[in-house]
Formats: C-alpha cells, structure tokens, sequence
C-alpha cells in the first residue's frame, strides 16, 4: 500500500501528537526539533513546558529505556557505547538553530548518520559535533564531546546516508560498530538505539519489529518507537545483532522507515573496505581500522558497485 507524502524528516513515535512551536524551540518537517542556536555545546537540552507531552513519552521507560539502567555487561550497554548525539548549527532563511540527529563510530575517526543530517536537505550545516557517553539527563562529567567536519567523505542523497569524519579519534576510546550487515527477516525483532529529541541515550525495542511489506527495495519498514533526533540511528536485529537498516523517517501513528544496510554496504566503496578488514566490535579500546584521508576534498557520491560479503 502507498502512504500519505508528509514524511517526517526525523521520524516520530507512532503514538505522539503534531507539535507547535514553543519558546525558541521549533518544529521542522512535522517532527523534526530545530533548538536556539545559544543551546549548541549544552549537554542537556531542557524542553519548555508546552511540550510536556514529548516528556512524557521519552520518559516511558517502557517505550524508550534508558541505556544506563543496563549493566555494563549486557549487550545493548555494550553495542550503545559507540553511539552518539551528533549536534547540528544550521543557518536557514537568515536565522541559525540546534538541529539534533544520531551518529555511530564506524572507523576510529569516521560516523555514520543521514544525508539529510550531514550536509543537510536544507539550510547550511555551520558547526557540527558528536556527544558521546551521555547516558542521563542532569549527569554530564561522563561525557565527551569531537568536532565533526561539516562535508562529508562519501554521501548519497538516495540512500540518504553519509560518513563524516571526526575529529579526536572517538573509536579509540569508544569502539565501532562492526560491519556486520543482513537483510531482517519479516516480523524480526529488532532494536534502535538513539538519541530521541537529544536526550540522553534510550533503547527502543518494545512492539520494535521489521514490517513484512516495503515499497521501495532499498528501503525497510520497522515499527520502532523514533522522535526527532533519531534519524542517523542504526537499525539492529534482537537476535544475533546484525545491522540491518539506518532510520531515516516516519509516518506519524502509521510506520517509519529505515535504509537497508545490505544496500548501503553495496553502494559504499568505504563500507566495503571496512566490512573486509578485521574489525573489533563494540567497545573497542584500540580499534585497528582507520581509513585514510581521500585525495580530493570534495564529497563523494556513492554509486553501485560490487557485492560485500559480511563478516561471520
């Protein structure tokens, strides 16, 4: 079946409600949060009043639990840990704001997130960020903040992924996420793991299941809880923790969307390159991949070439 246009750019949560605007905190694309441009740096991002609602449901333990009431063994603690809040001063019609997505360490300097994050589907990206370790609101003495370079190294607008480097090296300190790629089965468990509306990191895999219908190949439906600043999150399989999609957007109360992984690896010279090397999965103290600079500084488009083979 064919849905509505107005896809949200961000994804949102089946079960939420259209926001408004309220105290310098806007809404983009039916879901996607734009901040004042003065909250770029903060680590905890307060939301006014009238959007107590949104609170509410980040706060549904059930819907989106936070990672830091896991153990530091259990491996949604551990697959979390390279994951991170990528933040986003965006310049549009004349005025800057805080944008918000999600970005995860693929290579000791290199993240992945979407293209609609990095370089953006609108405005001028100006400074970009990654947050790491922020696992609770009001407890920031853990976290750790890299620069992000604003133009990305490969980027494709139709698949709507980039890879961004990062400046500081946080794959040494924080792992990668191992190119470890499958296609879900349908109605497979799986799990996101995300940074909803920038607060600090949640797992969502409550009713979190792949849909058994697509309407573009390249594209996987899922029924995981999202809000605006999930988009860039990876997409994971409960069962053997295989990548299997990069969310990308929702439908409000319908479903949202994700790219598969699979695809993206086929049509990504850089992701072929690090699913062949040996990788270490999350964390990873000394992760042993880094990807050279490229020649040219311009971003590249990447186009399809040869099957991947994913590692076993």
């Amino acid at each position: 079946m064919r849905f509505s246009p107005w896809i949200i750019a961000a994804g949102f949560v089946a079960a939420s409600t259209t926001l408004g605007a309220a105290d310098g905190v806007a809404v983009l694309h039916q879901g996607e949060i734009e901040y004042p441009a003065d909250y770029y740096g903060r680590v905890d991002l307060p939301l006014p009043q009238a959007f107590g609602h949104l609170k509410r449901l980040i706060g549904d333990a059930d819907n989106f639990e936070p990672i830091r009431k896991f153990s530091e063994r259990n491996r949604y603690r551990i697959m979390a840990s390279p994951i991170g809040r990528l933040d986003l001063l965006v310049k549009r019609n004349g005025k800057q704001g805080l944008s918000l997505c999600t970005g995860w360490i693929i290579s000791v300097d290199y993240i992945m997130t979407n293209h609609h994050c990095i370089p953006g589907k609108s405005g001028q990206v100006l400074k970009a960020s990654l947050l790491m370790n922020y696992i609770e609101e009001g407890k920031t003495s853990g976290t750790k903040r890299f620069d992000v370079e604003t133009k990305p190294v490969e980027t494709s607008r139709e698949l709507d992924y980039s890879i961004v480097r990062v400046r500081g090296n946080p794959g040494m300190k924080y792992g990668i996420i191992p190119m470890q790629a499958r296609e879900p089965s349908p109605e497979e468990e799986l799990f996101i793991i995300q940074h909803p509306a920038g607060k600090a990191k949640r797992l969502s895999r409550r009713n979190c299941r792949a849909d058994s219908q697509t309407e573009r190949p390249e594209e996987l439906r899922h029924f995981c809880d999202t809000l605006g600043g999930s988009s860039g999150s990876p997409v994971f399989s409960d069962n053997d923790m295989s990548l299997v999609g990069l969310h990308f957007a929702g439908i409000e109360k319908k479903v949202n969307f994700a790219k598969r992984m699979t695809t993206i690896i086929n049509n990504s010279p850089i992701l072929r390159q690090l699913g062949q090397a040996p990788q270490e999965s999350a964390p990873a103290p000394k992760p042993t991949i880094r990807q050279p600079a490229p020649q040219n500084t311009a971003p590249v488009e990447a186009a399809p070439s040869g099957g991947w083979q994913p590692i076993n």
